[in-house]
C-alpha cells in the first residue's frame, strides 16, 4: 500500500532506533572478521542515530563492498591458463627490488605493475570473442597479459609485444618457450611509438591492447590509424583509462601529485576518443579503468 502525503508527512516525525527488517546481523563472517568490521559491527548505512554512527556505518559497507569484491571475483574466476600461472608464479618469485638495485631492469618494478589477474582474464575472454589472426600488445612488463593473449588466439594466431626493456623481453621468454604457444609471441624492445612506426604497414591487427606510457596513448592510436595498421573492425582494449581516480575526481583531491600528469593525459585522451568522428568506445570501471574502442 502506498502511504498518502499525509501519512508520509506523518513519518518525517521522531522515529527512533531502527528495528525489525533493518536490523544488522551481529555476526560478521569469518571471512572478513578484523579490527575494523568488529568495532562497527551492528552498524550500517541505513541503522544509525548520529552523525558519527551513520560515518561509521557508510564507511563499513563501503570497506566490505570494495575490499571483498577482488578476493571473491578471484575465487569465482577459471579463465587463467598454464601460460598465464606460470608467468604469475615467476613474477611473484621475482625479486624486483633486487634487479633493480643490480641494475639489470631499466626501472624500477613491482609485481603491481602487471596487468591484474581478473582484467588479464576479461582480456583473454575478449581475445576468444574476437579470434583474431594478429594481436599488437603496447607495453608487456612481465607477459601475464601476453600470456593470456596467447592462449587464447586461434592456431594461426600471432602476438606482437612491445616493450622498451630489454630484460624483459628475456625475461618472458624463458617461460613462454617452454609452451608449445610461445611460437606465437615476437617481442619488439625499443620505445613504442618507435616500434609501431617500423611494423609493415601490410599486415594489420584485428586486436590492440594498450598498456604503456599513458603519455603517449594518444599518439599510438593516431599512429595506428594513420599508418592503416588495424583492420575495419578491429578492436582496441586500452587499459589504465580511469587511472587512479584522476580523470573523474576534482583536481584538488590529489594525494600523489607526481601521478597528475599521466592523470592529465588520460583525461585529454578518453576525450578525445569520446568525440572522435571515426571511433566509437566504451569505459568499463574493471581495475584502473578498461576502455574498448572500435570504429564506427
Amino acid at each position: 500500500m502506498i502511504p498518502s502525503k499525509c501519512e508520509a508527512s506523518e513519518g518525517q516525525k521522531y522515529i527512533g532506533r531502527f528495528s525489525g527488517t533493518e536490523k544488522v546481523s551481529s555476526s560478521a563472517d569469518s571471512g572478513v572478521s578484523n579490527a575494523a568490521v568488529e568495532s562497527t559491527e551492528g552498524k550500517s548505512a541505513a541503522r544509525w542515530s548520529i552523525l558519527s554512527e551513520r560515518i561509521e556505518g557508510v564507511a563499513k559497507e563501503l570497506f566490505l563492498l570494495i575490499g571483498a569484491q577482488d578476493p571473491y571475483l578471484n575465487s569465482v574466476a577459471s579463465a587463467e591458463g598454464p601460460i598465464m600461472q606460470a608467468i604469475r608464479n615467476k613474477m611473484d618469485a621475482t625479486n624486483w627490488d633486487g634487479l633493480w638495485q643490480e641494475k639489470k631492469t631499466m626501472f624500477a618494478y613491482g609485481q603491481e605493475m602487471s596487468t591484474d589477474t581478473i582484467e588479464a582474464q576479461f582480456v583473454k575472454m575478449m581475445t576468444f570473442m574476437k579470434s583474431p589472426k594478429r594481436v599488437l600488445e603496447v607495453g608487456m612488463f612481465a607477459g601475464y597479459g601476453a600470456a593470456a593473449i596467447m592462449e587464447a588466439l586461434p592456431d594461426d594466431g600471432s602476438l606482437t609485444s612491445l616493450d622498451l626493456d630489454p630484460f624483459l623481453k628475456s625475461w618472458v621468454e624463458e617461460v613462454t618457450s617452454t609452451f608449445p604457444e610461445g611460437k606465437k609471441l615476437s617481442i619488439k624492445v625499443g620505445p613504442a611509438l618507435d616500434s609501431i612506426t617500423t611494423l609493415p604497414a601490410s599486415e594489420k591487427f584485428d586486436l590492440v591492447f594498450i598498456d604503456a606510457n599513458k603519455a603517449e596513448y594518444k599518439d599510438y592510436v593516431e599512429t595506428l590509424l594513420e599508418r592503416g595498421l588495424l583492420t575495419e573492425d578491429a578492436m582496441l582494449i586500452i587499459d589504465n583509462t580511469l587511472y587512479c581516480g584522476y580523470p573523474y575526481l576534482p583536481s584538488q583531491y590529489d594525494t600523489q601529485p607526481k601521478r597528475r600528469g599521466f592523470g592529465d593525459a588520460l583525461i585529454e585522451f578518453n576525450a578525445w576518443i569520446a568525440t572522435h568522428p571515426c571511433l566509437m568506445a566504451v569505459t568499463i570501471p574493471l581495475r584502473d579503468g578498461v576502455t574498448l574502442v572500435s570504429r564506427r
